[in-house]
């Protein structure tokens, strides 16, 4: 048996769902064959060497935490050839005052009195890059596959759910035409097509999409002298009303990330909202104290050709529909705040928990996809409730939450004895 599925959207969970699908095609005894079809506005990920992803592609740095890890390394080979060179380990903790520094490695952890053999591991990663090297597996592994159709530069303009098909428009050519299917995954982000066509079909869909009140902008340059090349660093109060987080990349350069709350956005110094980088880069000189930059113009430059960056977050209170034949995952059903960096993995965790449903239930869609909501829709909701409520958005008592955080942490690690974990 044939079943035809369209994936819109070859982000994280879109992605590892079509090599989960097409993995799926190799086991003699599964008794279905899945005709997968890709689609997504932007390029093949996949189709771009290190250097141009380095250069034009980078985005946010994002914990890969054990979810993620694990849902990765459901497909064979794809962590071990493709992810694994990707990101960075992280063996130190710093917290910068100012120009003072409290740092905490994970040589100092006391494992003994944890009970444990080693310490908890962190791994941190472009977001675009983990897309990329998704890519880049289903490119190399797939490229001649019959049962696969990639349909880049083409957007998923409109479900027509009644005649189980999907409108698609060609970016560069402008056509237009139908695509039909027996399953349609919404992995196309907090602005999700396919979402739109549960709000029409289901007068019981609730949908909440709400701001997470905060403006940002990224960074990304030259590891600074004194920095570790695998050290997480908080930077609180990094300027008036703005917090900062520094993260370890490749090729020796760090992601520095500044933001602040949207309450405290007019108090910001002016500088920071000019458009002329050598105000921008005069202001930081001035007042970045936690470490010397290498390059100043550079920083300003990336900061003023940006605008200041913004994120939706969105409630459903399910994630499939019957009627459609469709389900929601990754930002289409639970967009979060980034402060937490788990809206990546939490995407790759539902494709991989719908493939396990999807085996389960020996692929039958009528049980699968309820199967599905129930199974996911508890912790994609509990995510985005955390992220958004983790932070206080009064900047004293975040401070002091954020030294208490970082000394009980350190305490722990220390004399787990006397000091229970953190819980966040």
């Amino acid at each position: 048996e044939r079943k035809r599925v369209i994936i819109s959207g070859a982000g994280p969970s879109g992605l590892l769902l079509t090599a989960l699908l097409l993995n799926k095609n190799k086991q003699s005894n599964s008794g279905v064959t899945y005709e997968v079809t890709l689609v997504d506005g932007r390029e093949d990920y996949g189709s771009f060497t290190k250097e141009e992803l380095t250069k034009n592609h980078r985005s946010w740095m994002l914990a890969l935490a054990d979810h993620g890890m694990d849902a990765i390394k459901t497909v064979p080979n794809l962590y071990e050839k493709y992810i694994k060179g990707e990101g960075v380990k992280i063996e130190q903790f710093d917290i910068y005052f100012g120009s003072k520094k409290m740092t905490n490695r994970n040589e100092d952890v006391n494992l003994e009195a944890m009970g444990v053999t080693h310490a908890p591991e962190a791994f941190v990663v472009d977001r675009n890059f983990v897309v990329a090297a998704l890519a880049r597996f289903v490119r190399e592994n797939h490229a001649n596959d019959e049962f696969y159709t990639p349909m880049y530069r083409t957007k998923c303009m409109y479900v027509d759910y009644e005649n189980k098909s999907v409108l698609v428009r060609n970016i560069e050519t402008e056509e237009e035409f139908y695509v039909p299917y027996d399953l349609l995954v919404g992995s196309d982000g907090v602005r999700s097509t396919v979402r739109e066509a549960f709000v029409k079909r289901h007068s019981n869909f609730s949908c909440d999409y709400t701001d997470i009140f905060q403006e940002f902008k990224p960074v990304h340059v030259q590891i600074p002298k004194g920095v570790s090349s695998c050290a997480m660093g908080l930077l609180p109060d990094i300027f008036p009303y703005c917090q900062g987080i520094c993260l370890p990349e490749t090729g020796g350069i760090v992601n520095i990330g500044i933001g602040t709350t949207r309450n405290h956005f007019e108090k910001l110094p002016e500088e920071l909202k000019s458009d002329d980088y050598k105000v921008v880069a005069e202001y930081v000189k001035a007042n970045f104290k936690a470490f010397e930059l290498h390059d100043y113009d550079d920083f300003a430059k990336q900061w003023v050709n940006q605008r200041w960056n913004q994120t939706g977050m969105v409630h459903c209170n399910f994630y499939h529909s019957l009627e459609t034949s469709a389900v929601i995952m990754g930002d289409a059903a639970h967009a979060t705040s980034p402060s937490i960096g788990m809206g990546m993995n939490t995407a790759l965790r539902d494709a991989q928990i719908f493939s396990e449903i999807l085996e389960e239930t020996e692929n039958d869609f009528t049980k699968a996809l309820p199967a599905f909501s129930k199974a996911r829709v508890k912790e994609g909701n509990a995510l985005s409730d955390l992220a958004l409520h983790l932070y206080c958005m009064d900047k004293t008592q975040q401070l002091k939450e954020t030294i208490h955080q970082v000394v009980r942490t350190i305490l722990f690690f220390k004399i787990p004895r006397f000091f229970d974990e953190h819980p966040f």
